[in-house]
């Protein structure tokens, strides 16, 4: 579907934080489709019922590790596009996101500008596929 000269996307987000889940929900409700999740269990069951086409996720989740979650993901379809989201910029994080493969690591706090500017890497990646 195509809005404003953008494909609608289907965005998941999985993040602990209330405020940070409203900030997606809010900065891309009237452009893209946001699914929020709190716990990695949610999130893993709406990427599996959503399919969504980009995942923000945080590192720090309360059941279980985001790193985990990008690996299931990854493994289920290596073509997923999974951004790492956290408050945590330790190297060893980041050498945990890239061995799983994850398109994108961004550190809280983080704002609009940078979320947009994967979205925009999302859409020439697949817009060049198309």
């Amino acid at each position: 579907m195509q809005t404003e000269n953008h494909l609608q996307l289907h965005i998941l987000v999985v993040e602990d934080h209330d405020l940070l889940r409203k900030m997606f929900s809010e900065a891309f409700r009237n452009i893209h489709t946001v699914h929020t999740a709190s716990s990695a269990e949610e999130g893993w069951k709406l990427y599996l019922d959503k399919t969504p086409d980009i995942v923000f996720l945080d590192i720090g989740l309360p059941d279980t590790s985001g790193h985990e979650l990008a690996h299931r993901i990854k493994e289920r379809n290596p073509a997923s596009y999974v951004i790492m989201a956290t408050s945590s910029d330790y190297e060893e994080d980041m050498e945990e996101a890239a061995r799983n493969n994850a398109d994108g690591f961004i550190v809280k706090p983080f704002d609009k500008k940078k979320i947009t500017g994967y979205i925009d890497r999302y859409l020439e990646k697949h817009l060049r596929q198309s």
